[in-house]
């Protein structure tokens, strides 16, 4: 089996592609695949989104820094009901805020999660509940553990063979290509793709 990590930024379109490109890897990989999202915060990341052209809301370091925090939380929460659920719940938020432009809001949070089809009333609950908050510190401690300081990130390996993983900063489709065709990656070995889709041209 693969164990996948993705660790992106609350949102930016950079990490909205990557989110795309990995689940296309895992809906083609013949293995059996065990896939997270994991979203990281620091102050690196809010610097950077601050001062970048993406951003259109925001002028204050601490504003956005609650925002992007909540906005984890409640992406959390949406977890906690069903990953597919709250992988969703991402998707639909990112592309509020990075696409359509729509600042972030305890009351967006909600209309997001209706949209997602959550239990509202739970959803509400668990937002800032305090395993909410267990679970966002957890995220950034696998981060450091795993030597991740950029986003977005990806660590894979397979869970047979403890030599046999890669970290990929700054992953992307090109990377992706890499890894799924290149010979001298330490991967290549231990995945293989029997029908991939049309949308999936990594392995033809």
């Amino acid at each position: 089996m693969l164990d996948v990590y993705l660790f992106v930024t609350p949102w930016g379109s950079q990490c909205m592609k990557s989110e795309k490109v990995m689940m296309e890897f895992v809906h083609n990989v013949d293995q059996k695949v065990c896939f997270q999202i994991i979203p990281m915060l620091n102050m690196q990341i809010i610097q950077d989104y601050l001062h970048s052209a993406h951003n259109q809301s925001y002028q204050n370091y601490n504003e956005l820094s609650e925002d992007m925090y909540h906005m984890i939380l409640d992406y959390k929460a949406a977890l906690f009901q069903c990953k597919r659920d709250g992988r969703t719940f991402l998707k639909l938020i990112q592309e509020k805020i990075n696409q359509q432009e729509v600042p972030y809001s305890k009351a967006l949070g909600s209309e997001i999660a209706k949209q997602a089809h959550l239990d509202l009333e739970m959803f509400e609950n668990d937002r800032r509940s305090q395993l909410a908050k267990d679970s966002f510190k957890a995220d950034q401690q696998t981060a450091i553990e795993m030597n991740v300081s950029t986003s977005p990130s990806a660590v894979i390996f397979n869970d047979e063979s403890d030599e046999c993983g890669i970290l990929v900063e700054d992953f992307n489709d090109d990377i992706l290509q890499q890894i799924c065709q290149d010979s001298d990656c330490p991967l290549s070995a231990s995945i293989s793709f029997s029908n991939p889709t049309i949308s999936f041209p990594h392995v033809l």
